[in-house]
């Protein structure tokens, strides 16, 4: 017994610690780079996401801002778009009217071809309905005709002003001949009346063509300043 607490005595080497705290601080350094790891990935996310959220941002401020900038042109133009398309409709019903002549009632189809003028042309149509209507009987040449084509070439919709480009196919019908067809081309100036827009001026951009049948050289147009009541096929 006294040969062991000798060799006890005797022994330099420290004891081995047992002190849970240096487990502890063992583990807390073995963590602190996977700690501060995931601490960067956190800023890098952080940042990420408001990077994200502005981005969204300005496209919902793009997508409002253009959004509200086509409506406002679309509602802008809209008033303009109307005008052009009832200034031509009303060209191309205009041109149908005064190209038009039904020989059973010769005087409804010149206030049909009447009831699409205004200003100057009205007065001269008003002026010659007498003569106009003699002229039809006389000639005993019926007419009805379809648009070709048709466009707006200017407009002044705050001045209620348009003209338009009409070609027309214009069919004579007269007795003991075959159908002659014709193809005008018209200018014709309208103005808005009230709601209505009508025809004011009208005017042969070229010689009627002889499409098919009729004459070999159709009749010579008319003055440009100086439209009939109710234009006859080569007019």
């Amino acid at each position: 017994m006294t040969a062991d607490l000798t060799k006890q005595l005797d022994s330099t080497e420290p004891p081995e610690s047992s002190d849970p705290a240096d487990g502890v601080e063992s583990k807390v350094v073995a963590d602190a780079p996977a700690a501060a790891s995931d601490s960067g990935r956190g800023v890098v996310h952080a940042v990420a996401l408001i990077a994200s959220a502005a981005a969204l941002v300005v496209a919902l401020v793009a997508a409002v801002w253009f959004g509200t900038g086509w409506v406002r042109s679309a509602v802008s133009d809209a008033p303009r778009g109307d005008a052009r398309d009832t200034a031509l409709d009303a060209a191309r019903q205009a041109a149908l009217n005064m190209t038009s002549m039904n020989l059973d009632d010769v005087p409804g189809s010149l206030a049909l071809a009447r009831s699409s003028m205004t200003g100057t042309l009205l007065e001269s149509a008003d002026k010659n309905k007498d003569q106009a209507e003699t002229l039809a009987k006389q000639t005993g040449v019926g007419m009805k005709s379809k648009v070709l084509g048709s466009a707006i070439t200017t407009l002044n919709s705050e001045k209620d002003k348009a003209s338009a480009l009409v070609v027309l196919q214009v069919t004579e019908l007269a007795k003991d001949k075959p159908p002659a067809d014709y193809r005008y081309t018209w200018n014709i100036d309208v103005t808005k009346t009230g709601d209505v827009w009508k025809a004011e001026q009208i005017s042969s951009l070229s010689q009627p063509v002889l499409l098919s049948g009729g004459q070999a050289q159709p009749p010579q147009a008319p003055p440009a300043d100086q439209p009939p009541a109710a234009p006859k096929p080569g007019s």
